[in-house]
């Protein structure tokens, strides 16, 4: 089952952080990482006021290798560097299965969110509904109503969503397509929350 680590990080001191990042694909690449998207201005808000400065969407073969990259000794004192130059949250998510290889083509696109159901009856309509109009515009869902694990930072998500497309055009035309009008209306009736596009790295 894949895994995937969701960060939001708000950098204080620039240049130190600019060496955190020249190494961490180094130390997360040991264990498999994949950067799905990583790094500032990738993020747009679709709903709500949620908008990562920085924003890192990792993906790993499970949650067990998560845990031993973000707990190993090369990691943890890439951890107190980051730390010392920005602040932030770090989430880890278990995904719906086992996903493919990065798609062929262009950079994919993604649609994260993080909903709190006020209606569980009429949230389950629209949770049934979603998934065909998702596969219809090509989409995948890779993380789908989980809270996450904190790992640093105060964001408790409630109901993660991650989703990822062939590009963030057909991330938006899903959106905004006849197919999820009204199961749009019905969450929003059901539910709140923040969601935001993403472009793949």
């Amino acid at each position: 089952m894949s895994a995937y680590v969701i960060g939001d990080i708000t950098v204080t001191d620039p240049e130190t952080f600019a060496k955190y990042a020249a190494a961490v694909p180094a130390s997360s690449g040991a264990f498999g990482c994949r950067y799905l998207t990583r790094g500032p201005g990738k993020c747009q808000i679709v709903e709500g006021d949620w908008l990562p400065e920085r924003f890192v969407l990792a993906e790993y073969k499970d949650m067990e290798t998560v845990k031993a990259w973000y707990y190993s000794p090369e990691y943890k004192e890439l951890t107190k560097l980051r730390q010392s130059a920005s602040t932030g949250t770090l989430v880890f998510a278990e995904g719906v299965e086992p996903h493919a290889q990065a798609r062929e083509g262009g950079a994919p696109g993604y649609l994260i969110g993080d909903i709190e159901v006020a209606d569980p009856d009429t949230y389950a309509k629209y949770a049934a509904g979603v998934p065909e109009t998702v596969a219809l515009y090509g989409g995948t869902y890779l993380v789908r109503g989980v809270q996450g694990e904190v790992a640093e930072g105060s964001w408790t998500p409630k109901r993660l969503v991650v989703l990822e497309f062939e590009s963030l055009e057909r991330a938006k035309a899903w959106y905004d397509s006849p197919e999820y009008a009204d199961l749009k209306k019905l969450r929003q009736s059901a539910s709140k929350g923040n969601l935001i596009f993403a472009d793949g790295s």
